[in-house]
């Protein structure tokens, strides 16, 4: 019996002699079953080839149609890369897609549009005082890894927070000339803030289409792999043009730079409009209008506009004179008595073309200033802090004496902005206006001291200069 088992593990083909009384089993059985064996091992084999085979062509298929920057990379194409501790290229790698970081984001800003149209800058050095356009290529002259952004990425969030603002300059200027019935009255600054305190009706619906159309566009159009400067598409374009605008490409080239001025401006303006609202006096134009005479008014952007028939003033000819203006001096009266004013309360006016101030100090007592910062022109009315006998301007922190506008401090704030915004300009000491106190024993209005020609006399410099560049600067009026 141990003969019988020996001879199937053995797969001996040589004849055996059984032992007595022990049938022998066929030497060929074994053979045979070996060989199918075999034969069905290398069907499996062929099959499994096979298989390897198809997926490998359907991943080539489908690697081909992939975009150029996901397709594998060969180290050795890359030279510029240095070996790390390993002896391996250090190559970074995006997780989840095959894109290989390489320089040129300076380059590429070379090609863009609209890099120096601002500033008038010569062709191929566009205006770029900071840098940012560099500092993707300063990423390879250190360990490769991707710490500052390509210069795709920069005009992606460039013309992104330039259409938001748009949107919002004309949302601002839309909310006050026409109210939708549903939403809340408020103010520009407040609307959101309203909607979201009350999203009732149609507020929710229209915050979540917003929602909604944000989520859309961001994953639809998310910009991938724009960090390192391989997007598969152009910087800002999501394909977006119904009105059929952009017929050839000299047309959208001109249509892509009036896009991007355009959100330039507009992040200025919202900018302006922002700060101008939650730091008085901090922008200059966003205030309203000096008026020829009567009391100047706060910021008026938010406000209705006094009709000019409030104002007082006629639409006459004017007549301008290129001769020397010399000043006359007159009291003019405010319209406010000293009895009205708190210490340390302020009152701006405009007095014969003349921008004042006349407040109290915290002892109580009677002074006028020239309204204007000498710094940059800021209203002083916006804002400005009475410290003793001392006003600080609201914008960059100036202080001057108020009995004799001697300068104390000069552009201390915001802290490095504040100085070197007053390194542009020289320091100048406060105008000052003599004041007093009208009527029998000074219980009537406040009377201030000012020159009613000066406001002639600024302009007859302009008219003088416009006048003599075109040869008619003769004396006579105009």
């Amino acid at each position: 019996m141990e003969l019988a088992f020996v001879a199937p593990v053995s797969w001996s083909t040589s004849p055996v002699a059984p032992p007595t009384g022990i049938a022998a089993p066929s030497v060929q059985q074994p053979g045979a079953r070996g060989a199918a064996t075999v034969a069905v091992g290398a069907a499996l084999a062929a099959v499994v080839a096979a298989k390897r085979t198809g997926r490998s062509a359907r991943r080539a298929q489908e690697m081909a149609t992939l975009p150029k920057h996901m397709q594998p990379v060969d180290p050795a194409s890359y030279p510029n890369y240095k070996p790390g501790p390993s002896g391996v290229p250090m190559m970074p790698q995006v997780v989840g897609d095959w894109a290989t970081p390489v320089p040129g984001s300076y380059k590429a800003c070379l090609t863009m549009v609209g890099p120096d149209v601002e500033t008038g800058s010569e062709v191929g050095k566009p205006w770029d005082p900071l840098g940012f356009s560099k500092l993707y290529d300063r990423n390879f002259d250190f360990n490769d890894n991707m710490t500052y952004p390509h210069v795709q990425w920069l005009r992606e969030s460039e013309l992104k927070h330039g259409r938001c603002a748009m949107l919002a300059i004309v949302g601002i200027f839309a909310q006050q000339s026409f109210h939708i019935d549903g939403y809340p009255e408020a103010p520009w600054y407040e609307a959101l803030q309203k909607c979201y305190d009350n999203p009732q009706g149609i507020v929710g619906f229209g915050i979540a289409q917003i929602s909604a159309f944000a989520m859309v566009i961001e994953g639809k159009f998310f910009p991938n792999d724009a960090w390192i400067g391989q997007m598969d598409r152009e910087p800002g374009d999501l394909g977006f043009d119904p009105l059929k605008l952009a017929k050839d490409e000299a047309t959208m080239k001109s249509m892509q730079l009036k896009e991007l001025k355009n959100g330039r401006l507009a992040m200025m303006a919202f900018l302006s409009m922002f700060l101008g609202h939650f730091n008085a006096g901090s922008v200059p134009g966003v205030s309203a209008l000096p008026r020829e005479s009567g009391k100047a008014q706060g910021a008026a952007f938010c406000g209705a506009t006094p009709a000019s028939s409030e104002v007082g003033m006629s639409k006459t000819a004017a007549r301008y004179t290129t001769q020397t203006i010399l000043p006359s001096l007159a009291w003019i009266k405010t319209g406010v008595r000293a009895s009205e004013l708190q210490p340390t309360e302020l009152k701006a006016l405009t007095l014969a073309g003349n921008d004042v101030l006349i407040g109290k100090t915290e002892a109580g007592a009677l002074f006028c200033v020239g309204n204007l910062c000498p710094h940059i022109g800021t209203p002083m009315s916006e804002g400005a802090d009475v410290i003793g006998d001392v006003i600080v301007c609201p914008l960059h922190g100036s202080s001057f004496k108020v009995t004799t506008g001697e300068l104390i401090d000069w552009c201390v704030s915001p802290p490095i902005i504040g100085p070197l915004t007053g390194l542009i300009v020289d320091k100048k000491n406060l105008l000052i206006f003599e004041c007093r106190q009208g009527g029998f024993l000074g219980s009537g209005e406040v009377e201030v001291l000012v020159d009613t020609n000066a406001k002639k006399a600024y302009e007859a410099n302009y008219w003088k200069g416009l006048l003599d560049a075109q040869g008619k600067d003769d004396g006579t009026y105009y």
